[in-house]
């Protein structure tokens, strides 16, 4: 997001806010006479966090409980003088109440830097009365939150809609004045909360020899032994940008909540087992959306799956009537048919993302997503024919059993992709960009991959090469290898633990890198992303997920047996969710 002011003046960080107020379309109306201040903070930049749906339902949600006024902050790159709210330029700890919205592991370094910047002690434990309650949501509070937890006073284990209503009723009567004071109150009473998780409530008991593994989980007299997943109800899941601002990752884009939740089962995707169940938002809610949408501003129609959904045909078709441009995120081969190209094509987009994962066969039956070659390159030339004439593409590169064959099968369909695309591109006597992304694979809690390595760095990169060096010759291809450190340290604190707080904190304090600071804590950081076993207690089986560890097992079992398993249907009660 740095480089869009290059050429803009702005000398410190209030300009650079005002500029982004002054871009903003923004729908909520603040209460004045709120007797309770909240930021909500998301540990990134502004950009990124405007393009993040759930911080935004989140900010509007605590703005519409009645008494609770909340602001909005951000990683900053000056924080000399501490970090301070978009909206008033209040410092952080000066709040009653600050939420993290948690949303990619790889930003856990930027909460740390948060509350150094504003000398907030990093652990909840080490903080009194005088600072204020400090709790955190979003997809890693509900997915694997070990490796931050004992930060927070509190988390959100599960979907904002259906847990903020009995948390505000239980802060409600607390003012300004008392909150603070009564603290200790607050998260004692939150704890016994459905959905709400005090991690200074329970003790992780680890083997004293077998370093990282987790033996024990105790709670204390009065707190749940595992926490609930909760989620909203079909009739209140409904989400859209209740802010759109040009300077957002999406610009202008107002995202736009179609369904919540996957009925797809692939064995690699978290979010696609914690959002369980499927559910539809009303077509009503999004047409009204759709209608009010100004002329600067796009319709983004955000799942998932959303092409899988019902009422997606009827929702395109209004929005083409309505002359609102949309986009689509997550579309499926199998839903790209003649008519939703058709209607795609109406739209003007001239760009469409595919999840391809792999080319092996075998690869897409271990993750359950298996899509014949013969189709990918059938749908790659119909998307051309219509004259959408950029694709994008991502591969994932170290799954589980992965051989030299596999990674050959891969390089072969990409290099069928790239004749088709510039054979069926020169009938339309215009070439887009075919580009092809690949991305190491992280094994991720609550899937039935959880269990498995991330692979070893060495091998990735000899992976990643020769793949690169197996493609780069063809024109008309542009190939992205993304970061493995990146995804390294991503695997890390997705398959963290308590442990894990130590070592992100002596990193962070020494200015050194993960293995490093494992090693001074007396850690191998290998021992982190390792094979787990079976039996073994995993740090995020604290929460109750719905989904039955029976289940995933299961599942786990098929995929090592390259055994597919066909999709949620109708009254589908396998994984325990329904």
């Amino acid at each position: 997001m740095k480089n869009i002011f290059n050429n803009i003046n702005i000398n410190n960080i209030n300009n650079l806010y005002g500029l982004y107020l002054k871009s903003e379309q923004n729908r909520l109306v603040k209460r004045r006479d709120a007797s309770l201040s909240a930021v909500i903070v998301f540990p990134n930049y502004y950009g990124v966090a405007m393009s993040n749906l759930g911080f935004l339902r989140a900010y509007e949600l605590i703005n519409q409980s009645g008494f609770i006024s909340c602001d909005r902050a951000f990683l900053q790159d000056d924080a000399s003088k501490g970090i301070i709210s978009l909206e008033t330029g209040k410092r952080l700890s000066t709040y009653d109440l600050i939420f993290f919205s948690l949303s990619y592991e790889n930003d856990f370094y930027n909460i740390l830097q948060v509350l150094a910047a504003e000398q907030i002690p990093f652990l909840s434990a080490d903080r009194d009365k005088i600072f204020p309650l400090i709790m955190a949501g979003g997809v890693i509070a509900f997915l694997n939150p070990e490796p931050v937890a004992r930060i927070f006073d509190m988390l959100f284990v599960g979907e904002a809609e259906a847990i903020f209503p009995d948390f505000f009723k239980n802060i409600e009567t607390y003012n300004d004045s008392t909150i603070k004071k009564n603290k200790g109150e607050i998260i004692e009473n939150c704890g016994k909360i459905k959905g709400i998780y005090v991690p200074a409530a329970y003790q992780f008991i680890f083997d004293a020899k077998k370093v990282n593994e987790l033996k024990e989980i105790k709670s204390l007299p009065g707190f749940p032994e595992k926490i609930k997943r909760r989620w909203a109800d079909k009739d209140s899941i409904f989400s859209s940008s209740v802010i759109t601002t040009k300077f957002s990752e999406l610009s202008n884009i107002n995202m736009i909540e179609i369904e919540r939740g996957c009925k797809r089962g692939c064995r690699f995707c978290s979010a696609g087992y914690i959002y369980l169940p499927l559910r539809e938002s009303k077509p009503d809610d999004v047409l009204k959306t759709i209608e009010s949408l100004n002329e600067n501003e796009k319709a983004g129609f955000v799942g998932l799956g959303t092409m899988d959904s019902k009422n997606i045909r009827k929702i395109m078709e209004f929005s083409l009537n309505s002359k609102k441009p949309f986009s689509l995120s997550s579309i499926r081969f199998d839903c790209l048919d003649e008519n939703n190209l058709n209607l795609i094509k109406e739209t003007g987009l001239k760009t469409i993302t595919l999840g391809i994962e792999t080319g092996s066969l075998r690869l897409k039956r271990l993750i359950n997503k298996d899509i014949k070659n013969e189709e990918i390159i059938t749908v790659l030339k119909n998307i051309i024919e219509k004259g959408i004439i950029n694709i994008k593409s991502y591969f994932m590169v170290g799954l589980p059993c992965e051989e030299k064959q596999d990674l050959d099968e891969t390089i072969s369909l990409i290099k069928t992709m790239q004749k088709e695309f510039v054979s069926s591109s020169k009938i339309n006597k215009r070439i887009g960009s075919l580009t092809v992304s690949f991305s190491p694979f992280v094994p991720k809690a609550w899937t039935p991959l959880q269990w498995e390595n991330f692979e070893d760095l060495t091998i990735l990169r000899h992976k990643m090469d020769y793949i690169s060096n197996s493609l780069k010759a063809l024109p008309n291809l542009n190939i992205k290898i993304n970061q493995v450190k990146s995804a390294y340290i991503e695997a890390f604190f997705a398959r963290g633990s308590r442990l894990s707080l130590d070592i992100l904190i002596n990193s962070y304090k020494n200015k050194i890198n993960l293995k490093k600071a494992a090693a001074g804590s007396g850690f191998n950081i290998n021992d982190f992303i390792r094979k787990f076993d079976t039996h073994e207690l995993l740090p995020w089986e604290i929460i109750d997920q719905g989904v039955t560890k029976k289940y995933l097992l299961k599942e786990y079992k098929n995929s090592a047996l390259f055994k597919t398993t066909p999709q949620c249907f109708e009254g589908c009660k396998r994984c325990g969710v329904c």
